[in-house]
């Protein structure tokens, strides 16, 4: 009977995580609805606008955590190609988000950093990743230490296994 028991909650779990990887499946799209809600909810109008693609707003925070960001270093944080990168920076460009820079000792070599506009964009992203944290620990807040410890324990099993 025990197995049976066993049986029937390894099988709820089973389609828990089903239902867990096709949201994170779909985590892109969720997350850059929830910019484009953000930048309703604080009425950046001239951000809205611009229409912006959740590549862009990566971009974005990127070049905002980060001084010196050239495509380089860029598509290396990000896991995506130079080209790809430069086709967003000139978008981000023609967009007014970033600006181009050099260094006084490399005029080969373009850095990006952000205009005013950008700097926006890239609150507005921090604010969106802060409201998703604070939603992980409410839901963790939940726990007592013992349960935390074999929610962690199992997420190990599960990173470590794949």
């Amino acid at each position: 009977m025990k197995k049976n028991h066993n049986k029937i909650e390894t099988d709820m779990i089973l389609n828990k995580l089903l239902s867990l990887f096709n949201y994170l499946n779909n985590f892109d799209e969720v997350h850059e609805k929830s910019l484009k809600d953000l930048v309703i909810k604080y009425n950046y109008k001239n951000i809205y606008d611009k229409n912006l693609t959740l590549s862009e707003f990566h971009v974005i925070d990127c070049i905002g955590k980060n001084q010196l960001s050239n495509t380089t270093f860029i598509s290396r944080e990000l896991s995506m190609t130079k080209g790809a990168i430069s086709k967003i920076t000139t978008k981000l460009l023609e967009k007014d988000l970033i600006r181009e820079n050099r260094l006084e000792n490399n005029k080969k070599e373009i850095y990006y950093t952000l205009t005013s506009q950008g700097k926006e964009v890239f609150e507005i992203h921090e604010k969106l990743h802060e409201a998703e944290n604070e939603k992980f620990v409410n839901i963790l807040n939940r726990y007592n230490k013992e349960e935390l410890n074999i929610i962690n324990n199992f997420l190990e099993d599960l990173i470590n296994g794949i």
